[in-house]
C-alpha cells in the first residue's frame, strides 16, 4: 500500500480514517485478538486507521497500532502536514505506539512495526513482534512505577527524620 504525502494529509484532515477503542480492565485482561482482527481487516482493506487498546488503571495505558506514512501519532496532523506535504508515494507502515506518563518523558514511545505489506505477506510473526514490543513498554512502566513509590517513600522516611 503506497499513498503521497497529499493524500495522506486529505485523509486526516478530514478524519476519513477508521478509529476504534478496546477497552482491557487491567494488564492481565489484555486480549489482542481483537486489536489483531480490526488492523488484519483493515490493513488487508488498505484502510488508514488508529487502534486502540485502554489499559483502564488509575493511570490508563494506551496501546495504539496505526497506519501512516512517518513515525507521528497521526492525531498531530498539522506537524505530518509540514513534514509530508507535496511528498511522493511511500509505503504506509504500522506503527506501534504507547502512551503513559512512565514510558518515557515525553509520554510516549512509538516504533515501526513493518510495512503494511509485510504485514499482509507475514501477519504472524509482525503480530508477535507487537505484542512483545507492548509486553516490554508495560515492563518498563511497572518498573518506571516501583521506582517512583520507592522514592516517595524514601523522601517520606527523609522528611520524618528531619521532624525528628
Amino acid at each position: 500500500m503506497e499513498m503521497t504525502g497529499n493524500d495522506f494529509i486529505e485523509i486526516l484532515t478530514e478524519e476519513n480514517y477508521k478509529q476504534k477503542t478496546f477497552e482491557a480492565a487491567d494488564q492481565e485482561t489484555i486480549a489482542l485478538d481483537e486489536l489483531f482482527a480490526f488492523v488484519e481487516k483493515n490493513v488487508a482493506d488498505n484502510q488508514i486507521f488508529s487502534a486502540e487498546v485502554l489499559i483502564n488503571e488509575e493511570e490508563p495505558i494506551s496501546l495504539r497500532l496505526e497506519t501512516s506514512l512517518i513515525n507521528l501519532p497521526i492525531r498531530y496532523t498539522n506537524a505530518i502536514r509540514k513534514i509530508i506535504i507535496n511528498d511522493p508515494e511511500t509505503e504506509v507502515s504500522l506503527y506501534m505506539i504507547v502512551e503513559h506518563p512512565l514510558v518515557t518523558k515525553s509520554h510516549l514511545i512509538i516504533k515501526k512495526a513493518a510495512s503494511a505489506q509485510s504485514f499482509l505477506d507475514d501477519a504472524t510473526s509482525v503480530e508477535e513482534k507487537i505484542a512483545s514490543f507492548f509486553n516490554e513498554q508495560i515492563e518498563v512502566i511497572n518498573e518506571n512505577k516501583l521506582k517512583a513509590l520507592e522514592e516517595e517513600k524514601e523522601a517520606e522516611k527523609a522528611a520524618e527524620d528531619e521532624t525528628k
